[in-house]
């Protein structure tokens, strides 16, 4: 009975485990942002994915990548590459107006990710449009990406007092 039990247990954390990893998205995925003419673009990749796509030089030859990283660089170097590569290669739109865009947000320790078996990380641009009402959001991101998941938030704020209920229409 007692190796029954602990039989019984492994199997749901055995099974437990393999539900929970099959849900790990691989997908690069960019949730835009957009608050009062400004815009917000958080990008969650594989960072040992993307690196490693950078390093093929097959891809380079192809056309899917925009650039090819070398193995003796160092760390600082190819974080700069890859800043750059993400400022010349994303393009936001906002009402057909192409935005001048800040890299905000971009991960330190590429090495440390490229190496590790949780390798994703997040970069993140920051935009302000001339318009503060905004028809349309467009987004391009580098091509070395792969396929990317995008989504669009618009935050709807309310100030309530204490004890008050929000209320919001969708």
């Amino acid at each position: 009975m007692k190796h029954f039990l602990f039989f019984g247990i492994y199997t749901v954390m055995l099974c437990t485990s393999a539900i929970s990893h099959a849900h790990a998205l691989k997908e690069t995925t960019a949730t835009i942002t957009v608050r009062s003419g400004q815009i917000d673009v958080l990008v969650n990749t594989d960072f040992s994915h993307w690196l490693s796509v950078l390093h093929n030089n097959e891809a380079w030859l192809l056309g899917d990548t925009e650039l090819v990283l070398q193995n003796g660089q160092s760390e600082q170097v190819k974080r700069k590459q890859l800043q750059d590569l993400v400022l010349t290669h994303t393009k936001i739109q906002a009402n057909g107006t192409l935005l001048n865009c800040q890299l905000n947000q971009f991960p330190i320790k590429l090495t440390q990710l490229h190496k590790e078996h949780h390798s994703r990380a997040y970069f993140r641009l920051g935009c302000v449009s001339p318009q503060k009402q905004l028809n349309s959001v467009s987004l391009t991101l580098p091509k070395s990406l792969g396929r990317v998941y995008t989504s669009l938030v618009q935050p709807k704020q309310q100030l309530i007092g204490a004890g008050q209920q929000a209320n919001f229409k969708l």
